[in-house]
């Protein structure tokens, strides 16, 4: 109850610096001395600090390098966040590539050495990563401890998600517009109530192929693989309503 009542403390926090150093000391209350938080708009965008709402208060020479020599691409934390919603507690083992081993080796010598990833995936099509981390050995003792954590963890992870969105909305904020044809939005409009392509093409009186053309026009203005992230960035950029 008291984590819950600590967690919920975040809600008091009107700027984005005091809700960030504030993430950092409960961390460090918790006993990970580095804190790490990155969320992208969606799935598509390249994981890449630049592109994401991003805090740490990792190295910052640390950062810089991992960011300029692209490690993410080959850091399986990353991969695993993508692909998974299950926490990944950090060993060795986990860097099994010698570009991942040669990562990890790097890493420790920032002090980053063992910790817990909890991966974020909002019902927008955020994709997230959290990170805690220490400089100790992860032994089977630390192992042990940060399983033990990791329900208070998740906890946390949520009100951090949670209290984000009131800073993420503007940060986030798309610089470019999308210009639809009338067809096309409607497509979307229709697509986003839940119709198939199918039920579409009955609605809008055409054939169920040239339904798919729109949609196909639709997801390269949007920069989606898939017509559910093209209406979810839709939705995010106000040219369609949710309801």
């Amino acid at each position: 109850m008291k984590s819950i009542e600590k967690f919920a403390d975040l809600t008091n926090y009107t700027t984005i610096e005091g809700w960030r150093d504030r993430i950092f000391s409960l961390g460090k209350d918790l006993g990970y001395e580095r804190t790490l938080l990155a969320i992208l708009p969606d799935h598509n965008t390249p994981m890449e600090a630049g592109n994401a709402f991003f805090h740490s208060n990792y190295s910052p020479t640390w950062r810089k390098k991992y960011d300029d020599e692209k490690m993410g691409y080959i850091d399986p934390v990353v991969s695993h966040c993508i692909e998974k919603s299950t926490p990944l507690i950090w060993s060795p083992d986990i860097f099994a590539s010698r570009k991942q081993k040669e990562l990890y080796e790097e890493a420790c010598s920032y002090t980053i050495r063992s910790g817990v990833t909890l991966p974020i995936h909002g019902c927008g099509g955020e994709l997230g990563i959290l990170c805690f981390v220490s400089d100790t050995n992860p032994d089977k003792r630390a192992r042990k401890d940060i399983l033990y954590s990791i329900p208070e963890l998740s906890c946390f992870r949520d009100f951090i998600f949670e209290t984000s969105r009131q800073f993420i909305k503007p940060a986030m904020a798309p610089n470019e517009t999308v210009e639809l044809t009338r067809r096309e939005l409607e497509c979307l409009k229709w697509s986003a109530s839940g119709k198939s392509s199918w039920d579409i093409a009955q609605i809008l009186r055409c054939s169920e192929a040239t339904v798919n053309f729109h949609f196909a026009n639709i997801r390269r203005k949007f920069g989606t693989t898939t017509r559910r992230h093209a209406e979810a960035k839709a939705i995010r950029m106000g040219i369609i309503n949710p309801t």
